[in-house]
């Protein structure tokens, strides 16, 4: 994500810092646990999609939003209590082959971060399509 955001901008403008810190933390916190190796493949992989995404948006508005990364950050308290449950699943359950650790890793992160992105777009910030409408 790093080499990323030097090539195409920060459109969060958090700086480079966040893209290195939130994985090395996020995945080195899961390495304590000791999940199976294909794991972390997964973890990255979806950390690196809720990255692109925010930027995504960022890239293609007509007036970037300064504060988006906030909702980002906000979100990834979810992220590592998903990655914390998925690594210590992945370590007490024997799987045949990495395909499937892979895939625990990625929901776990994935899971995690969308259900907290839900979260806070319903109590703290507005998100749009997912922010629900009570009326």
């Amino acid at each position: 994500m790093a080499a990323f955001v030097l090539i195409e901008g920060d459109a969060l403008y958090i700086g480079l810092w966040y893209y290195l810190f939130v994985p090395f933390a996020i995945l080195g916190l899961c390495a304590i646990i000791r999940p199976k190796p294909f794991f972390f493949f997964g973890a990255s992989l979806a950390l690196s999609i809720t990255f692109i995404s925010y930027l995504l948006i960022n890239w293609g508005a007509s007036r970037p939003d300064g504060l988006l990364g906030l909702g980002h950050l906000f979100s990834l308290p979810g992220a590592l209590i998903g990655a914390l449950i998925a690594a210590s699943i992945s370590k007490r359950h024997v799987f045949v082959g990495s395909p499937l650790a892979t895939i625990v890793g990625f929901l776990g992160v994935s899971l995690g971060f969308l259900s907290n992105q839900l979260l806070v777009c319903n109590t703290v910030m507005w998100c749009g399509p997912l922010s629900l409408s009570l009326k």
